[in-house]
């Protein structure tokens, strides 16, 4: 669902400001925490979104998920928060 409203986030002619508050929505619904920093391209639009889930909400422990979202390409990883 993420990279699905991350590239539609994208792909679209002006930014969507509701952006925000389904991320928010999804934290709610499955107990994580979830940051994302959007990166703008020189056209002065957002041209990739990174961003980081955590929790306990299905989280193995110790763990997040670390994600890149562009127009080319969704990237996920998971990684140890043990150092």
């Amino acid at each position: 669902m993420l990279a699905e409203r991350s590239t539609a986030l994208l792909a679209a002619p002006e930014v969507d400001d509701e952006y925000s508050s389904w991320v928010r929505s999804l934290e709610e619904t499955y107990g994580v925490n979830i940051k994302v920093e959007t990166h703008m391209g020189p056209d002065n639009r957002p041209s990739s979104i990174d961003g980081v889930i955590s929790g306990d909400g299905g989280m193995p422990s110790g763990f997040e998920w670390a994600f890149r979202i562009d127009r080319h390409e969704t990237r996920f990883g998971l990684r140890s928060l043990d150092s």
